[in-house]
């Protein structure tokens, strides 16, 4: 009975409480929450590179703005893409260097009462175009840092109507500086689909999108044997008679490194015996027998590259020729492709020291020689930094730092000076613009028509780089077309990026 009784109460006391709290009116404050309302356009276009002026309109329903702040995130319309989310402004208007890779990314602005700490968000859908696309790349040390600058010029390019530089790319697109002190720059261009940028320093090196400057990969993770770098040059050359070979090679510490198209890995080539060599930095490119080939500054030969084993043997015999290429003795001094695809090599004797420019045809089976001159009596040829040597004619440039040279080796023999840098300034670098690939790429307005020059200051610590229109057949300077580019650090290495595939 008291278990009853005690039940009856309990009920009793809650149907108490409860009709007290019903009607209970007046002791609190309720004070309803403002409705902000932020209005913008769902969906914005921009450049990369480009600088996003963003405005919203928001309605804080009668309340001061200033008790609200703001905050603008942004991160890519991609699997795990919003675990990569980052902070790009505090105020109610963006304003945001765009740097981030072409494609889809979300923009989102919260607006949050400083006070109650209440939030209201508004999404917004970014699409970034890509702007990156042929010029000239120019890698540079600038306080005590090493990144590349990309020069996008109608001076060598038909795609590009106003000059446009994009400054620190590396940085710019990974958001982190490149490691060590560089040493060369390069592009790599295959299958119209293949497109790299390989950026060599002293602690390594980075392989590189070419059409976004994304990383893809670290340099020493592609060296196979692992072995510590020690980088002396980078190239790639495409095989002319088919399109899907070609190779990239590294010269490190006097070894060659191939990595073959869509191959895994550089790798060394194996000398056949137990044999030893060291490479020059420079190699031959034009090839047709071979899938690379070597010279060996010990020896002072030429080593072909044969498949499939990637092994290095000595070339034919040279029987009755101009020279012997298995047996040079002299140190190549250095060699490129040049007219009708010959190559053309400076090289020192070993025992006299004089300079031979001897002319070879790799891409025959046998009996590469093609021409040899004593370029001995060149003025300051023994002092030459740098050369740069035409397809579309007999150039052959050479520089001292201060001047540059225009060897006639087919005609007089003899060189001329045809170029004196400004006062104050060094070269640092001299190429010539090369942007055809054969089959694939088998025309450009101005192939071997551009001289390029970069030089420093090393009072003001200020680098330029020059441009001049010269005639391809006999290598006459237009300074009147001369173009500069200023505002660099010391210049390391030039480079040209081709086009995105397509465009």
């Amino acid at each position: 009975m008291k278990h009853i009784i005690r039940s009856l109460f309990v009920i009793l006391l809650l149907l108490f409480v409860t009709v007290s709290c019903y009607r209970d009116i007046g002791n609190y404050d309720y004070t309803p929450l403002p409705e902000i309302r932020i209005s913008s356009k769902d969906t914005i276009y921009v450049k990369q590179f480009d600088t996003l002026h963003l405005g919203v309109e928001v309605d804080f329903d009668g309340q001061p703005a200033n008790e609200y702040d703001f905050e603008w995130r942004i991160w890519a319309n991609t699997v795990g893409g919003e675990d990569k989310k980052k902070s790009i402004g505090t105020n109610k208007e963006l304003v945001y260097y765009t740097t981030e890779s072409p494609g889809s990314y979300t923009l989102v602005l919260t607006c949050r009462n400083k006070e109650t700490d209440v939030k209201v968000y508004k999404e917004i859908t970014l699409l970034i175009q890509g702007t990156i696309s042929e010029g000239w790349m120019v890698l540079q040390e600038k306080n005590g840092k090493t990144d590349f600058d990309l020069i996008m010029t109608p001076f060598i390019s038909k795609r590009i109507e106003k000059d446009v530089i994009l400054s620190d790319l590396y940085e710019s697109v990974n958001g982190e500086p490149l490691k060590g002190k560089g040493v060369k720059i390069g592009s790599y261009y295959a299958l119209g689909r293949y497109q790299y940028v390989t950026i060599l320093t002293e602690d390594g090196g980075v392989r590189l999108s070419a059409v976004t400057m994304q990383k893809t990969y670290d340099i020493p993770t592609l060296m196979l044997d692992k072995k510590p770098l020690k980088v002396e040059n980078y190239f790639y050359f495409p095989y002319y008679w088919c399109l899907g070979r070609g190779s990239e090679v590294i010269i490190s510490d006097g070894r060659y490194y191939i990595n073959e198209m869509l191959g895994k890995g550089f790798t060394e080539p194996i000398l056949k015996g137990g044999e030893t060599y060291k490479s020059s930095r420079w190699a031959p490119r034009w090839l047709w027998t071979y899938k690379g080939m070597i010279y060996d500054e010990l020896k002072g030969r030429f080593l072909g590259i044969k498949a499939p084993m990637l092994t290095a043997t000595s070339l034919p015999e040279a029987v009755g020729r101009i020279c012997d290429w298995n047996d040079m003795k002299a140190s190549l001094r250095y060699i490129e492709t040049g007219f009708k695809h010959y190559e053309y090599a400076l090289m020192e004797d070993w025992n006299t020291h004089q300079l031979t420019l001897y002319v070879f045809n790799f891409d025959a089976k046998n009996n590469f020689d093609v021409a040899k001159y004593s370029a001995d009596h060149c003025p300051e040829l023994d002092q030459a930094l740098y050369y740069a040597v035409g397809e579309r004619g007999n150039i052959f440039y050479y520089s001292t730092g201060k001047d540059i040279y225009l060897y006639d080796y087919i005609g007089t023999n003899t060189s001329k000076k045809v170029y004196t840098v400004k006062d104050g300034e060094l070269i640092t670098n001299m190429k010539i613009l090369k942007p055809t690939l054969h089959k694939i790429v088998p025309n450009h307005p101005y192939d071997n028509k551009v001289l390029i020059l970069s030089t420093h200051n090393e009072r003001t610590g200020e680098g330029k780089v020059y441009m001049y229109y010269f005639n391809e057949s006999n290598g006459e300077i237009d300074f009147g077309s001369e173009k500069v580019f200023s505002g660099f650090g010391r210049i390391i290495d030039m480079d040209y990026n081709f086009p995105k595939y397509g465009t």
